[in-house]
């Protein structure tokens, strides 16, 4: 066959007689190289598979293997029918080359002449067979061949050309032309300034050519870029040199070689499982012992526990393996510190040294474990020209070295396991602590711990240490401010701590009172080197584009924490695309996840998220809706089906405006209550957030708010309303600044109702007035129907029960017109309570009897509970009290079912009230002690003021005078604090306590 060669040493290419033949499709071209560079050993099909594909292989890769096979015999074989270069075996392939056909392994084979030649001071042959072999690369080895098998060997010929170039500086060096190397020594160690041993080489040349200064100028740029970029000082043997350039060492004399003759140059070949052989390597004889532990911190506080359980691990004796303890945790918790106090109580331990290395796990280009293993091998004694070129090799001579050592290892701002995997030694009287914002969970670990915020009196304890404990005595509630202002984050507490101790005549309010400003905060959390936001900015810069706008997105919603759902729905992204998105952030230590579900930031990380510009892709005039719409589209799509729940007889779509998202599918009303409950913080930040929002085209965001205020209102009684209520004033307060009455009237109504539960009769009737007056200008029929039902509510309360008739007629006659029959319902039975309480109880009797069948029909327990009540109250008040108990009982059993608490409690003194009449006195005070317990768990104040008063009747019906007259002063502090004119009520009973009438006394409604 005519003369056929290889290069893998630039593109893939087949040369014929010095032409170039086609080598096919990348894919085809990566097997060529997985089969070229086995060196004539032979591969199965499934490994060429592997190499080609890697572990996620298409179904069609054995296919498609043959074919390429097939191809390639028609580029490389003179007679097809009988093949002698791309043989088959069994079960795959095997190339039978000539050696040198290759041009990888003839640059191997030239860097085994050079040496050869070296040493038989054939000087001049050695130098052109390395300048030879280095000329053989023609671009970037592999170019564009996909596969890991390629991968690999492309970092390998990267490092086999690099170690080709440092063996010509050698040599030329060896053979005195110093004057020649030094410019491309100086290229070289910019281009490559990690790599020590040409700094080395280039020191020598000055030095021997008269540059001394230049000569330790070189060191001191090495120095100074080994410690920003690794945090390590450079290694013995470069250390060394600069000692004897220092002293003017006769060894570095010009007129001999200054070290014996190196080693060859050799990679490792692989094997045919693609890993690489290890190579027999010369031992160190120095025994170095390293101490590069960072000084421990002095004001070093809290953290006890955990230090001790670090120390208890390291100081075990009775261990059989390798401890790894591992600490995670938030940028500024703390890592360094408590591994740095647990590394130096345990160090004489460790009598063979502690290596230490700042990894700078999260920043975009980590430290390589090859870089730091070269640089810990040469610390440990291992010459420069002994330290493998390839990271596997020298992670077996790392592990070699530290056999039979007690060496401590803190390797710390740690990435990830590929990071620092073989930087682990294999013996087990060595230890390695490791600190990383990522929670390692693939790293075999003997203990594992994520820090925690301080604790408030870990937090002043670290402020008074730095600023001063008598100034922090002296103003204990501004000193917790403070610290709860810096989120508990040591960091946080450190600089201000700082900035307070340089600044001894501020007090701790002035600094308390500068950091209460969420959007300064970040700003105010800086002194000289130390910045929260330079540790948050470290792990921002690792996350990818998505993540990115993840974590910037969320961080105005997620207040105080966010639902997996919500987010999803905020980011526009489905469920399980989110959930891996979040869970890699609290992966990252950027979101924390309290339970299962939920995602929290930390108060200083969200302030840091804050200050984030937008991507400019979203900022264009057609990006897509914005968060906080989708996130209250969502919302409001829950509230909607919610109050389904809580208000069955009327379609939402009525009230609500429809949203875009899909509702979702309570099974019953418990279910929608704890959707509500879970969910209120997230509405009312949301709401906030509309409210405020600068930027809202035809007040999109507002009316979703003002919506999803309305949906949540009928929760009052089972959410914390006054919350609630907060965020529709905002609404309230910016609808009427933009003239949107719709928004106006609903967010008032809210107001209106949450004081009127909360017995703020003057507030419920100035918010009530202005809702109808906003809800007339805008046609919202709607929510002015329920608005006059609660101006009836407020009348009611006042005793004005004419006036409560006229608002609850008008209210019941619009929503029929509107055919909102649970609204009609409810309002109807308010009415048909006003009428008791106006002497027309025959009246309400009949209203209750005629809206039960329709509430029934509709499944309406709240309300059926709620006209059982109002009809036991028309009962009792005709006399007819065995009806009244009938009701009563029944209303219970009702909510009972349903789990309607505040109904029970109303209705179980009202019984009591009915049994009183009866007579049956024991019975009904044990009726109201239940009842009156129970209100005062709900926190009911007005009905416990109403339980109270009918037990003081009961006291005084049992000739229990005392008793009955300090329930009654009881009862008539309560009216009194809630400003209702029930306390005349309960003043009259306490000045008279006159006997009951025939018909038994009148309850007090």
């Amino acid at each position: 066959m005519g003369d056929i060669r290889f290069t893998v040493l630039g593109a893939v290419r087949i040369l014929r007689d010095g032409a170039a033949t086609a080598t096919g499709s990348p894919q085809q071209q990566a097997l060529l190289s997985a089969l070229l560079l086995r060196s004539g050993r032979g591969a199965a099909a499934h490994e060429l598979i592997t190499a080609v594909w890697g572990e996620e292989a298409p179904d069609s890769a054995l296919a498609n293997l043959r074919t390429y096979m097939w191809r390639l015999r028609q580029a490389i074989e003179e007679d097809r029918s009988a093949p002698t270069v791309l043989v088959s075996l069994r079960d795959g392939y095997r190339m039978e080359l000539p050696p040198g056909t290759v041009d990888a392994h003839r640059a191997e084979l030239l860097a085994d002449q050079a040496s050869a030649a070296r040493a038989e001071d054939r000087h001049d042959e050695c130098r052109r067979l390395l300048t030879e072999a280095v000329e053989l690369w023609q671009g970037e080895p592999l170019a564009g061949v996909p596969g890991p098998f390629a991968e690999q060997q492309r970092d390998r010929f990267v490092e086999l050309r690099l170690a080709l170039l440092e063996e010509r500086f050698d040599h030329d060096l060896f053979c005195g032309r110093h004057n020649f190397v030094i410019p491309d020594l100086t290229a070289f160690t910019k281009e490559h300034p990690l790599r020590e041993r040409p700094y080395g080489f280039l020191m020598r040349a000055l030095y021997r050519t008269g540059r001394q200064a230049d000569a330790l100028a070189v060191f001191t740029r090495a120095r100074q870029f080994l410690r920003e970029e690794l945090g390590v000082d450079p290694g013995a043997e470069l250390s060394a040199l600069h000692q004897a350039i220092l002293t003017g060492d006769p060894a570095l004399a010009p007129e001999g070689p200054v070290r014996p003759p190196s080693v060859a140059v050799h990679l490792p070949q692989p094997r045919s499982d693609g890993e690489p052989d290890a190579s027999p390597r010369p031992l160190p004889t120095s025994t170095t012992k390293p101490a590069q532990l960072p000084a421990d911190i002095a004001d070093f506080t809290g953290r006890t526990e955990t230090v001790d359980q670090l120390c208890a691990a390291l100081t075990a004796t009775d261990r059989h393996s390798l401890p790894v303890l591992a600490v995670t945790g938030m940028g500024g918790i703390g890592k360094t510190a408590v591994t740095l106090r647990a590394a130096h109580r345990a160090k004489h331990h460790y009598p063979d040294g502690q290596l230490y290395a700042d990894l700078r796990g999260n920043e975009r280009e980590p430290v390589g474990p090859g870089t730091l293993l070269a640089t810990f091998l040469t610390t440990l004694g291992v010459p420069g020209h002994a330290v493998p070129t390839c990271t596997d090799d020298r992670a077996r001579l790392f592990r070699t070295v530290l056999d039979g050592r007690r060496v401590l290892l803190l390797l710390d701002n740690v990435r990830d396991l590929a990071q620092i995997q073989p930087l682990l030694p294999g013996s087990a009287g060595c230890a390695v602590l490791v600190t990383s914002r990522a929670h390692l969970v693939d790293l075999p670990t003997s203990f594992c711990t994520t820090l925690d915020l301080f604790g408030t009196d870990e937090a002043l304890a670290l402020l008074g240490r730095i600023a001063g404990t008598e100034r922090m005595a002296a103003e204990p509630a501004a000193a917790t401010e403070l610290v709860s202002s810096c989120g508990h984050l040591p960091l946080a507490v450190r600089i201000v701590a700082a900035r307070l101790a340089a600044r001894p005549r501020w007090n701790v309010a002035t600094m308390a009172s500068r950091l209460a400003d969420e959007r300064r905060r970040i700003g105010e959390l800086r002194v000289g080197d130390l910045a929260v936001a330079a540790a948050f900015e470290l792990g921002h810069r690792q996350l990818s584009d998505d993540q990115a706008r993840a974590f910037r997105l969320l961080a105005p919603v997620a207040r105080p924490d966010i639902s997996l759902a919500a987010a999803a729905a905020a980011l526009g992204l489905a469920e399980h695309d989110t959930e891996d998105l979040l869970e890699s952030l609290v992966d990252a230590a950027m979101l924390e996840a309290p339970q299962p579900g939920r995602y929290r930031y930390h108060d200083l990380v969200r302030a840091f998220a804050l200050q984030l510009p937008p991507p400019a892709a979203e900022t264009r005039p057609d990006a897509a809706p914005g968060t906080l719409a989708a996130l209250l589209d969502f919302l409001l799509a829950g509230g909607r089906a919610a109050f389904q729940q809580m208000v069955p007889g009327d379609p939402a779509d009525l009230i609500l405006r429809p949203s875009t998202t899909d509702e979702p599918e309570f099974t019953g009303l418990d279910e929608a209550r704890t959707w509500v409950i879970t969910e209120l913080d997230c509405v009312t930040n949301a709401v906030l957030l509309a409210a405020g929002a600068e930027a809202d085209p035809g007040n999109r965001l507002l009316q979703l708010a003002a919506d999803l205020l309305i949906a949540l209102s009928p929760f009052g009684r089972d959410i914390a309303y006054g919350q609630l209520a907060a965020a529709a004033r905002a609404v309230a307060a910016t609808a009427a600044l933009r003239g949107d009455d719709r928004a106006a009237g609903r967010a008032h109504f809210v107001c209106g109702n949450a004081a009127l539960q909360s017995t703020s009769l003057a507030e419920a009737e100035e918010h009530a007035a202005a809702a109808a007056e906003a809800c007339r200008r805008s046609g919202d029929t709607v929510i002015l129907c329920q608005t006059l039902n609660d101006r009836g509510l407020a009348a009611q309360f006042l005793h004005r029960y004419a006036d409560a008739v006229h608002y609850y007629d008008q209210a019941i006659s619009l929503a029929r017109e509107l055919g909102q029959r649970s609204g009609e319902l409810a309002t109807t039975l308010n009415a048909a309570l006003a009428r008791i309480h106006d002497g027309r109880a025959d009246e309400a009797s009949g209203a209750c009897q005629e809206a039960l069948p329709r509430l029934r029909a509709v499944e309406d327990h709240h309300g059926i509970a709620y006209a059982l009540y109002v009809q036991g109250l028309a009962s009792h008040e005709l006399g007819r009290y065995e009806d009244a108990l009938a009701s009563y009982h029944e209303c219970l059993a009702g909510c009972a079912a349903a789990g309607i608490r505040g109904q029970t409690a109303r209705t179980g003194f009202r019984l009591a009230d009915t049994l009183r009449a009866l007579g049956r006195l024991e019975e009904a005070r044990d009726r109201a002690h239940t009842a009156l317990a129970l209100c005062e768990e709900l926190g009911a104040e007005r009905d416990q003021g109403q339980a109270l008063l009918i037990l003081a009747r009961i006291h005084a019906g049992l000739g229990h005078r005392d008793a009955a007259f300090a329930r009654g002063r009881e009862a008539h502090e309560v009216f009194l604090r809630l400003r209702l004119p029930d306390a005349a009520q309960a003043q009259a009973f306490m000045a008279g306590l006159e006997p009951p009438n025939a018909r038994g006394p009148r309850a007090s409604h």
